[in-house]
């Protein structure tokens, strides 16, 4: 991986961090390499959060190597190609376990 990409995916880190800060959780970015163990790439949440950004992002592969690196917290991608809006890619027995449980009437 070239510079300009890990520039990017930098920056994409950055940038969803920035936004969950927006939103009232206290996260930044993780130090996947840095202090020997593996985090994710925004940590603070109780999700293992990777995140992807690039020309076209492949959101399945990013699901699957946060597989490989999650400590047993559930998966959320965030990614978004070039000039496109923020995705997120998540298991729907993850995404139902936040529905509320509330009957329909």
């Amino acid at each position: 991986m070239g510079l300009s990409q890990r520039n990017k995916g930098k920056r994409g880190e950055q940038e969803v961090a920035l936004i969950l800060r927006h939103h009232g959780l206290v996260v930044h970015r993780g130090w996947q390499a840095r202090r020997g163990q593996k985090e994710c790439d925004v940590e603070g949440t109780s999700w293992w959060v990777e995140v992807k950004r690039g020309k076209k992002c492949n959101a399945r592969a990013a699901y699957r190597q946060a597989q490989g690196d999650t400590d047993g917290r559930p998966i959320v991608v965030v990614w978004r190609d070039d000039r496109e809006p923020w995705m997120v890619t998540l298991r729907f027995d993850d995404f139902l376990a936040m529905v509320p449980t509330e009957p329909v009437e």
